[in-house]
């Protein structure tokens, strides 16, 4: 019986143990599983908390620019709201599993729409699907129909405008030789004037003895020089001779002591005295004239030859140059466009772009041959030695005409020399002198192949009167009246600008000076080269170059433009209005100018330089019909000046202009700005414009405009079972929490954004 009692008490005693165990462990379990539960609600409660932060955007912000930004309640507020919410409600009777509390939560926000990186994300995200649809089928097709022949019109003006500039060097430098050829031929001519009578004087004769006013004179007076000179010396010497018989005779008279009354014979003056004199003091003066004029006249013509000879030599290679252009030309093999991608009503010919392609290769026509800068090689040797052998005569004659003054017997030596000086002399003058033969022959063939060069000049000069006429119309963009308001509203703006650049730290990139062409070749060359870039801009966008493509789009989409109507009235005074940044705000982001109406005017001045090259391809095609390549290109230059300002002032009446001639396609104000924007790329300048124009639209400083939240919470959750063994079952693993005061503590973080 005793025994019986024992073993029912020990059995009583283990059952206790076993029970106690299984309560334990069904203690933990139970505790556990409210932490694993509690633990998953207190996660998805903070990131819920985040999304509901960021549900509190600026509306208008969104509305106006599609930009996501915090707006409306304080995001801490937002953040508990969503946090209580996510527990479960206490209601009397009610039992609560899981009877957590929040014990602290924060919610950090960050990331600004100042933040290029951000700002620049956000755009993508908005336009990722409006602008390939947009552009690609509305702008690019459109203006693409014409790059084909936009880039056969470049080729041929960047061919005939280096031609022309080669060809005009090539004449000029033929012009300063047959220049210097006169001056030669003047100066040796010159050295002979006053010595050597023109024209020649037949030297058969004689003349009476005088002054000598020329070699010719000198030769046919020598002869009479001569006879009165000895008449004189025979009259003198039958003096002396009678005087020295006086004398002897009266040296007798004297020495007999007898007395002598005859008279002294009288003498006769000599005859002919001043005549002789005249005529050996003017044989002199040639003499000296013959040594010293020729050989300075030939020096200085030698000179003047050299100087042409350079000249030649320096058109000899603008003509090689020229050559090159030539070869070149013919060479050039422009791609062919993409007609997949082309509005067919926008589509030029391939007949007018290989029109352009034939004008090119007609450039070989203005090379001049080889043979023609050898033969005036030469032609310019012949003349140096003709001078040489002048100046040779001379120094004889000189030596000559030296030796005649008391001589005799020198008739024949003085008319063979003078003669061969005055006939090389004149014949030097008659090839050589004002309007020589040769000089006039060599200016013939330079006229040869001149032949439009009136009609070329004349069109030359029509493109600057009608350049004056569009630079007056460009310049009357920038003088829009502007008050003082306007001038804030700029000022504003770019204070928005360098602080959002300062705030990036991101450095202003070189801008090039938005300038005037001086004249309208310039003008013309700068379109043209501009023309690739507008239409590889195109070209890129179409071909999926996402990021400009997405920022042109939105800043076009989203930012005031100017009407041209208001620029017309304007210009015609009135305009009121349209100096305010806020109707310009497009023009701002593209150009950046801090001044009412410098936007404007670069704008326009860019559509017309567009327009400018649209039409010189225009005129390249219309003005064919003038032949020569040249004139052609002047031509083409003064339609394409006409037909642009014509083109500007259609958009200002009617809001449109055509395309092209050939491609009856309507083009828009806004659309040219569309093409500025993708060919001037994205910079950081250009973000901060658009962010400053934004601010200053909405009134937000950026900088405090987030796009980021980051949220933390504490929550916590009353153990039921044993919190102590709980502590001691924490620091045998991970639970992930903290156990204070009976309570299961844990702190979740959560992060979002608007992209």
């Amino acid at each position: 019986m005793k025994e019986n009692r024992g073993r029912a008490g020990s059995v009583s005693i283990y059952f206790i143990a076993a029970t106690a165990g299984f309560v334990l462990l069904t203690g933990l379990l139970i505790d556990f599983a409210r932490i694993a539960a509690f633990r998953k609600q207190a996660e998805l409660a903070v990131k819920s908390g985040a999304r509901s932060v960021l549900s509190a955007y600026d509306p208008d912000l969104y509305g106006s620019y599609g930009l996501f930004a915090r707006g409306g309640d304080p995001a801490d507020e937002l953040m508990r709201l969503a946090l209580e919410g996510n527990l479960e409600p206490e209601a009397d009777g009610a039992f609560r599993m899981v009877d957590a509390r929040w014990e602290e939560s924060g919610v950090m926000e960050s990331r600004p729409l100042a933040d290029h990186g951000v700002y620049r994300r956000q755009v993508l995200e908005e336009m990722k699907y409006k602008a390939p649809i947009d552009l690609t089928l509305e702008l690019a097709s459109r203006f693409r129909g014409i790059a084909p022949a936009l880039r056969e019109a470049q080729s041929s003006v960047d061919v005939l405008e280096r031609m022309r500039q080669a060809y005009d060097k090539r004449e000029a430098a033929l012009d300063q030789a047959l220049k210097e050829q006169k001056k030669a031929g003047r100066k040796l001519s010159e050295a002979l004037d006053g010595s050597v009578p023109r024209p020649s004087v037949s030297l058969g004769g004689g003349k009476s003895a005088g002054r000598a006013s020329h070699i010719a004179d000198a030769a046919l007076m020598y002869a009479d020089y001569v006879r009165k000179r000895q008449s004189d010396e025979e009259r003198a010497e039958a003096h002396s001779r009678a005087m020295a018989a006086y004398d002897e005779r009266k040296r007798r008279a004297e020495e007999s002591g007898q007395a002598f009354a005859e008279e002294p014979p009288s003498g006769e003056e000599p005859q002919y005295s001043s005549i002789v004199s005249a005529y050996e003091r003017s044989v002199k003066e040639l003499a000296r004239s013959m040594a010293e004029k020729p050989p300075r006249g030939l020096s200085e013509a030698n000179e003047a030859l050299e100087k042409a000879r350079d000249a030649v030599a320096e058109a000899n290679e603008a003509n090689a140059e020229m050559k090159r252009i030539a070869e070149e030309a013919e060479t050039i093999a422009n791609e062919p466009g993409h007609p997949e991608e082309i509005d067919p009503n926008a589509s030029i010919g391939d007949d007018k772009a290989a029109s352009m392609a034939d004008l090119r290769k007609t450039v070989r026509e203005l090379v001049l041959e080889e043979s023609f800068f050898s033969a005036y090689r030469e032609e310019l040797g012949e003349q140096a030695d003709e001078g040489e052998r002048v100046a040779e005569a001379a120094a004889e004659l000189s030596v000559i005409l030296r030796s005649v003054p008391g001589s005799s017997g020198m008739d024949g030596e003085l008319r063979s020399a003078a003669g061969t000086v005055q006939s090389l002399g004149n014949e030097y003058r008659s090839r050589y002198g004002d309007s020589g033969s040769i000089v006039e022959r060599r200016r013939e063939l330079l006229e040869e192949h001149r032949s439009a060069e009136g009609q070329r000049k004349q069109l030359e000069r029509e493109a600057r009167r009608e350049w004056q006429g569009a630079a007056a119309f460009l310049r009357g963009l920038t003088g829009g009246s502007a008050d003082e308001e306007d001038v804030k509203s700029f000022d504003r703006l770019r204070k928005l600008k360098e602080a959002n650049m300062e705030w990036n730290e991101a450095e202003e990139e070189r801008r090039e000076e938005i300038g005037r062409a001086a004249n309208p070749e310039e003008a013309r060359d700068d379109s043209m080269n501009a023309s690739d870039g507008w239409m590889d801009a195109l070209g890129d966008a179409a071909a999926g170059s996402r990021d400009a493509l997405y920022y042109a789009e939105y800043a076009a989409s989203r930012f005031t433009h100017t009407n041209p109507s208001e620029v017309r009235d304007m210009l015609n005074g009135g305009g009121e209005g349209i100096t305010k940044a806020d109707r310009q705000e497009l023009e701002y982001v593209l150009y950046g100018l801090n001044n009412p109406s410098g936007n404007i005017a670069a704008a326009y001045g860019e559509i017309f330089a567009m327009r400018l090259a649209i039409r010189t391809m225009e005129g390249l095609i219309e003005c064919r019909t003038y032949g020569h390549p040249l004139v052609v290109l002047a031509a083409a230059l003064v339609y394409a000046i006409q037909h642009a300002l014509a083109d500007m002032n259609e958009l200002l009446n009617t809001g449109k202009m055509p395309l092209s001639r050939y491609a009856r396609v309507d083009t828009y104000y806004l659309d040219y700005l569309r093409v500025f924007l993708l060919l001037h790329g994205d910079s950081a300048s250009r973000t901060a414009r658009s962010i400053a124009v934004t601010e200053a639209a909405t009134g937000l400083s950026f900088e405090r405009t987030y796009t980021y939240v980051s949220g933390e919470a504490t929550a916590s959750l009353r153990l039921w079972f044993f919190p102590g063994l709980t502590r001691l079952l924490e620091r045998a693993g991970s639970w992930g929490g903290v156990v204070r005061d009976g309570r299961y503590e844990v702190t979740y973080k959560a992060e979002d954004s608007y992209q």
